[in-house]
């Protein structure tokens, strides 16, 4: 089977939307196509075999228009998928799109250059930039600590409660919003000034709005969305409750307000909480992860289909009340969603086969992939563990 012959099959194989009840069946076909492929291309020189396999599977999420590929097989597609892209890119050289990572996982926070050098920061188990990426605050057990991105500490404070999800002010970064057990706090970003500031849920980050003055977006006791202007300690708006509530994510701009809570994606007007649109996913899948890009109107997010044998990077354009296309499906999770500061890359972490892939949401380019992620992040580890979350660094704030 060539290239030509490959797409065309593809092309047929695919006759489905991504809510059509018999998207298994267009699974199948699809692992059909992509299985003969593999067999037809076999015997060819590598580089020629690489080329033909991959020019197939970069056409799989748009062919297939997120019916999934090969969900019944994943485990047999990852095994496969993975010699493919690793092929040539068997480590991080540079940071595709420009721009520094700030890392999750393993063993600690890793700062990556655009260069791709690596710098371990520490035995934290999150951390966030400051604006401009100047420093980087990172909590683990009940301790609170700013560093530089060279790995200096300018300061440190605890607290009885276990510290998570702390994030920089935007602007001028005057402060930090940080979780400690139930309760959301706030400090100076010099460190100094630590305060209570309201009940929270932990696991939902606060999110700061940009280009605000420390507008603060939080989700309270009751399960809603909450704004509050810092400073004066005063509410702005509250959202009916969202059960479920587990992100929210700003436009560029702060006009307009994302709440992630399950299968329930709620698109909200950032000055008065007014629903703008809301959309509910298919039956059995669930939002696991949201970015807003750093310009315009598109949101991506991580989808896990039902049953999660697989999982889909999916589109939303949040000027046409959520309308959603998939640019990415594969089987398993994925994981570690993040912009490139142009908004021109999209890095997306698939530990079952231990790659970064960095799509290209604009022009539905082929991905490109990064493989042995895991042991970059802990080296010498007999049994290395693949990163959970990634920051890029610096988004710059556009319209939205």
């Amino acid at each position: 089977m060539n290239e030509r012959e490959l797409r065309g099959a593809l092309r047929a194989a695919a006759t489905v939307s991504e809510d059509d009840a018999d998207g298994a069946a267009a699974r199948e076909r699809s692992w059909r196509v992509v299985r003969a492929a593999y067999a037809g291309c076999a015997p060819r020189s590598r580089r020629r075999r690489w080329a033909a396999i991959v020019a197939g599977v970069a056409l799989l999420p748009v062919a297939v228009g997120g019916a999934g590929a090969a969900t019944t097989h994943g485990h047999d597609v990852g095994r496969w998928v993975r010699s493919v892209f690793g092929a040539g890119k068997p480590a991080l050289v540079h940071v595709p799109g420009g721009g520094r990572l700030l890392v999750t996982g393993g063993d600690g926070v890793w700062a990556v250059s655009p260069d791709a050098s690596r710098r371990r920061l520490g035995a934290y188990s999150g951390a966030s930039w400051s604006p401009r990426g100047l420093f980087v605050v990172a909590w683990r057990a009940n301790v609170l600590t700013a560093l530089e991105p060279g790995g200096g500490e300018r300061w440190s404070l605890s607290r009885p409660q276990a510290i998570a999800n702390a994030r920089w002010a935007p602007g001028d970064g005057f402060r930090v919003a940080y979780v400690a057990g139930d309760g959301l706090r706030i400090v100076n970003g010099d460190g100094t000034g630590d305060r209570p500031y309201a009940t929270t849920q932990r696991a939902v980050a606060p999110a700061w709005r940009p280009k605000g003055i420390h507008v603060l977006a939080y989700a309270d006791a009751g399960s809603r969305v909450a704004v509050d202007a810092v400073d004066a300690s005063r509410p702005l708006w509250r959202s009916a409750p969202l059960p479920g509530l587990t992100q929210l994510e700003w436009s560029p701009a702060g006009g307009r307000l994302l709440a992630v809570a399950g299968r329930r994606l709620v698109l909200l007007d950032g000055a008065s909480g007014r629903r703008l649109a809301s959309r509910v996913l298919p039956a059995g899948a669930v939002a696991e992860d949201a970015a807003w890009a750093p310009h315009g109107s598109a949101v991506a997010i991580v989808r896990r289909r039902a049953g999660g044998d697989s999982s889909e990077v999916v589109l939303l354009d949040a000027a046409n009340g959520l309308r959603s296309r998939v640019l990415f499906t594969a089987p398993g999770h994925l994981s570690a969603l993040s912009w490139s500061p142009g908004g021109g890359r999209l890095l997306v972490g698939w530990p079952a086969v231990d790659e970064w892939l960095f799509l290209r949401p604009g022009d539905r380019g082929q991905p490109s992939a990064v493989s042995n992620i895991a042991r970059q992040f802990m080296p010498g580890a007999d049994r290395p563990r693949f990163p959970g979350a990634v920051a890029w660094c610096c988004t710059a704030a556009g319209s939205g």
